[in-house]
C-alpha cells in the first residue's frame, strides 16, 4: 500500500479515478448528522459525469431531507467489493427543487421510486458539493490479493502493494 496519500497525479486524473470507482459502485452511503448522531442510508447516484458535485433524488419531506436542512455537512462513501475499491467524500449538502435539473437527471429507475414524476414538489434533489475526497484503488485482482494476504499471514507481516490510497484536492 502506498504510504503517502497525497495526490501526485493531475487534477483531471484524480477526478477521473474517483468517478470510475463511483460509477462502478453506483450506490452510496450518505451519512448525515441527526440530533448529534451519525446516520447513514443508501442512495443512488443519478448523474452521468462528475465535476465535484454529486446528485441524489429523495422525497422532499423525508428524514434525510430534514437532516440536511438541519446540518448541511455530510459524508458520502462508495464501495465496490468485487474490485476492493473505495471512495470517501465529505461535503456540503443542499436540497434543490429545480425542474430543469430534475428533468435532466430523471430516468426510468428514478421513476420507479417516484411515480409522481420529476415535476412534483414532493420530489427533491440532494446536491452535495464535495470539499474533500479520497480513494483506495485496488491493484491486481482478488487472487493476487488473497495470495498477498496469505503470504503476509505466514510471514507475520502485512500485505504489501495491494491498493493505492490518494487524497484528492477538490
Amino acid at each position: 500500500m502506498n504510504t503517502d496519500p497525497i495526490v501526485s497525479e493531475s487534477f483531471d486524473e484524480s477526478h477521473a479515478k474517483l468517478w470510475e470507482i463511483i460509477k462502478s459502485s453506483r450506490f452510496a452511503m450518505l451519512t448525515t448528522i441527526e440530533d448529534g448522531a451519525l446516520r447513514a442510508r443508501p442512495m443512488t447516484t443519478v448523474q452521468k459525469d462528475f465535476g465535484g458535485t454529486l446528485w441524489f433524488f429523495a422525497p422532499a419531506h423525508s428524514a434525510v431531507a430534514h437532516a440536511i436542512e438541519s446540518n448541511e455537512q455530510v459524508c458520502v462513501a462508495y464501495a465496490n467489493a468485487d474490485k476492493a475499491d473505495f471512495v470517501s467524500m465529505s461535503g456540503v449538502a443542499s436540497l434543490v427543487n429545480h425542474a430543469a435539473i430534475k428533468e435532466k437527471l430523471w430516468s426510468p429507475m428514478v421513476q420507479a421510486w417516484f411515480p409522481q414524476g420529476a415535476s412534483s414538489q414532493e420530489v427533491a434533489l440532494i446536491k452535495v458539493d464535495i470539499t474533500n475526497a479520497e480513494y483506495w484503488d485496488s491493484i491486481g485482482n482478488k487472487l493476487v490479493h488473497l495470495y498477498s494476504m496469505a503470504r503476509a499471514y505466514v510471514r507475520g507481516t502485512t500485505p504489501k502493494n495491494i491498493s493505492e490510497h490518494r487524497q484528492v484536492k477538490m
